[in-house]
């Protein structure tokens, strides 16, 4: 089988992981990438992890992890750079504004019809746009690390490589849309990517929502203040740790008597899901604390998904190559790592007809030089419309749910797709509210206000669409699915794998009706194997996918982030398969199925430690907030009890934080003149840097080593981020805001991409539940109001809760 993207040429020119990590899905779905490096080696060839070949000579498990699916070529002029840009149709760079040197030169080489994908830490416009930043810095300025800290400690970074992941795929999604539109209408584009904007999006919601509540409950995300003594939202086992979702167990007794919490089994007060996630939890997470301590994870999980109780056990890197789903589920990809086939992470969605594949090992630098043709047809390109949106005239059907498909169809529906939602009247998508009653502070008497329209989560991610309801259940209900479904062009579902067969809902029946038909499922564990019916979410994911066990304090074992942040990267993951699904449609007129697993989309993510693990069995961990290379890299209070990051990452960024804080011995030391030796030094230099930053603002040295072109963020806390939103993120359009009829005003995280032809498209707010049900089954069906009226009247459809 060959790849969506087979017609396209990508010369990748990025000089960090998000740029590399952007170009190597291109190469999986089957586009012709040439990775142009410098004679030094592309910078991933430089990070760690390592693995010593059979000359001794060290290669980097990133490199062979990012880079492979790419030829190698290394550039010795400007002038071969434009020859090989000359015929590319995607131009990846992660240059900074204004351009300069050998970026400057190949976009101005790429041909009028090519698009230039940038992905740069804050954008190509607005204050901030030359300021360098990267994982930790990032993390400063969008709100994680302020809500990933414990009470008392220093803020945390994400992970130190997810950064770079989550705004690659951010980066393809738009890169592909781009695509599309090319195709349709002959328009060359600029798409700017910013990794600020796109590393937003994976923790927004929780701020919206706490901007409803009022005051601070969301300061520490939505597991609440967390310490080192108190249990959760990991719990410690006899092997490990666990994970329970006990807050949305619906076989309470069951569980808690299996578990031995006798005290809090049958108590009135828990037994009923709705509304538990309103009480007080805290005795039971005690008690369970004490009871699972002596016992077995794999035990526990296995009983608790017998009973369909949500729970998710850590897998470091050594127990994700040997998961029973994923094996079962052919997961795992081999790739060349020191001269031997080595096993790592797969593909983050099964595609029937264009699957991501692995079909050329990570190349030697230079291996291509004489081999630079092009390996590919060249798209096809009409001279059409050059004003539509992308995603102009697709429609997508959709039951998605909570976070990682609603998000996933929200940036379809933002790239110009008609999404239309549907829920049923006795099942609403869980966002919005699980019994929660109207948030506090956008309380309005003034104002009909519904729970179930008033919710900062739902509201966040379901930007430009329609929502309908309709009982599934019925059959009049599904009647009228089969009648709507041949005007669409995607249907998906987030659903366990077995309810939309249980409604006849299957790609051969969609077929039947719609040949070209895109049909995609996100579960948590996918479609197939024996995890298939096992129930799973975002806090479930984080230790399963092998995400936790990277994350936390260095003297950490694991740790869940405070923000679910599978969601959004499945998220991102799953629009990125259904827009490569669509190219491929729009060449071929085929339809093809979607299967995405949340557990194997975010363990995607892991492959570099994967594929190390397997070479070496060295099983990475939490690293705080330093970096595997480079140092200084970590967080200083200043003098107000704010905090700083600092990253340094070149030689150059270390002399422009000497001299712009005085550091002067410290600059013309030769043992810190490269990164080994500051790397040795990094408990000194931190020391060091501690005593400076406590002498001022974070604020104002943020300010000073920014310009001198040092990565540097103040520690932003987290709901003022989008309540009070910068004025670089109001000057890109980034946030926006909005008027929602029972909400009333807010700022919005929009798409985290501008395509420069285009600007940023029309926002619209969440729609209110079944807002859209009478204007959609006119417009499919012709229903007239007294037809709407009476189905109404039998629950199904309206826009009231049953």
């Amino acid at each position: 089988m060959s790849g969506a993207l087979n017609d396209i040429r990508v010369i990748d020119l990025s000089t960090d992981l998000s740029g590399a990590w952007a170009a190597r899905l291109f190469g999986d779905q089957g586009a012709d990438v040439i990775l142009a490096e410098p004679p030094t080696g592309h910078c991933l060839r430089h990070e760690p992890p390592f693995v010593a070949n059979d000359d001794g000579d060290r290669e980097s498990a990133l490199h062979a992890y990012a880079n492979w699916n790419k030829r190698s070529v290394v550039i010795q002029s400007e002038t071969q750079l434009s020859e090989l840009v000359g015929n590319a149709d995607i131009l990846i760079t992660n240059e900074r504004a204004p351009f300069s040197g050998l970026a400057e030169t190949a976009i101005d080489a790429l041909p009028e019809n090519g698009i230039h994908l940038s992905v740069t830490p804050h954008g190509l416009t607005g204050p901030w746009a030359s300021y360098p930043g990267n994982n930790l810095t990032l993390s400063s300025r969008v709100g994680w690390a302020a809500m990933n800290r414990r009470v008392d400690e220093p803020p945390l970074q994400l992970p130190v490589q997810q950064t770079g992941y989550i705004t690659g795929v951010a980066a393809f999604v738009s890169g592909v849309a781009a695509v599309i539109r090319r195709q349709q209408s002959g328009q060359g584009e600029t798409v700017d990517l910013s990794q600020l904007e796109a590393l937003s999006l994976t923790c927004y919601p929780w701020a919206l929502m706490g901007n409803y509540i009022g005051g601070d409950r969301v300061r520490y995300g939505v597991t609440g203040a967390r310490t080192k003594e108190k249990p959760g939202p990991l719990w410690q086992t006899s092997d490990g740790y666990i994970n329970f979702g006990f807050g949305e167990w619906k076989r309470w007794t069951d569980a808690l008597t299996y578990l031995g919490v006798d005290e809090f089994a049958n108590d009135e007060v828990f037994i009923p899901v709705l509304g538990r996630q309103q009480k007080d939890l805290k005795p039971v997470g005690q008690a369970l604390a004490d009871s699972v301590i002596s016992r077995n994870k794999w035990d526990i999980f296995n009983k608790l998904a017998q009973l369909h109780c949500i729970a998710g056990v850590v897998q470091n890197a050594q127990e994700l190559l040997h998961c029973e789903q994923m094996k079962a589920r052919s997961f795992h990809m081999q790739t060349n790592l020191g001269g031997k086939i080595r096993n790592t992470a797969g593909a983050p969605a099964k595609l029937s007809e264009t699957p991501y594949q692995h079909h050329r090992d990570a190349p030697a630098l230079g291996e291509h030089n004489g081999d630079s043709g092009r390996k590919t047809q060249p798209q096809a390109i009409v001279d059409g419309d050059k004003s539509t949106q992308p995603l102009s005239g697709v429609r997508v059907l959709t039951f998605t749910q909570a976070w990682s498909g609603t998000f996933a169809t929200e940036l379809l529906a933002l790239l110009g797709a008609d999404v239309v939602q549907i829920e049923a009247r006795k099942r609403p998508d869980v966002w919005r509210g699980a019994g929660a009653p109207v948030p506090p502070a956008i309380r309005d008497e003034n104002k009909e206000q519904s729970p179930l329209n008033t919710n900062g989560m739902y509201n966040s991610v379901n930007l430009n669409k329609r929502a309908i309801t309709l009982d599934m259940g019925s059959e009049e209900g599904l009647s009228m699915f089969w009648q709507m479904l041949p005007s669409f062009d995607v249907v998906a579902e987030n659903f366990s794998p077995h309810v939309m067969s249980n409604w006849g809902i299957t790609m051969e029946t969609l077929r039947e009706k719609k040949p070209g038909i895109i049909f995609a499922s996100l579960s948590g564990y996918g479609r197939q194997g024996p995890w298939s019916e096992f129930p799973a979410n975002g806090a479930t994911t984080e230790p399963m996918s092998g995400f936790a066990s990277v994350h936390g304090y260095e003297d950490d074992a694991a740790a869940n982030t405070a923000g679910l942040i599978p969601d959004p990267i499945t998220g991102y993951y799953f629009a990125a398969s259904i827009l490569s699904a669509i190219h491929h449609r729009n060449k071929t007129g085929q339809g093809q199925r979607i299967d995405e697993a949340m557990m194997e989309a975010v363990a995607v993510q892991m492959g570099d430690g994967m594929l190390h693990c397997d070479a070496t069995g060295e099983i990475p961990g939490p690293r705080g907030n330093r970096h595997p290379l480079h140092a200084p890299h970590n967080v200083y209070q200043d003098c107000d009890g704010e905090w700083l990051a600092i990253a340094v990452d070149s030689n150059e960024s270390w002399q422009a934080l000497c001299v712009t804080l005085g550091m002067m011995a410290e600059a013309s030391d030769t043992t810190l003149s490269d990164a080994a030796g500051r790397k040795e030094a990094e408990s000194r230099l931190d020391d060091l840097l501690a005593t400076i930053v406590a002498e001022d603002t974070a604020a104002n040295l943020e300010t000073r080593l920014c310009q001198a072109g040092v990565a540097a963020a103040a520690v932003q806390p987290f709901e003022p981020v989008y309540a009070d939103p910068s004025e670089h993120v109001l000057d890109r359009g980034f946030m926006v805001q909005l008027i929602h009829a029972e909400c009333g005003q807010h700022y919005y995280a929009t798409a985290p991409w501008i395509m420069k032809s285009l600007g940023r498209p029309p926002v619209e707010v969440s729609p209110r539940f079944g807002e859209h049900s009478q204007e959609v089954f006119s417009e499919e069906l012709g229903l007239t109001t007294a037809d709407y009226e009476r189905l109404e009247a039998e629950g199904i459809t309206g826009t009231t809760r049953l």
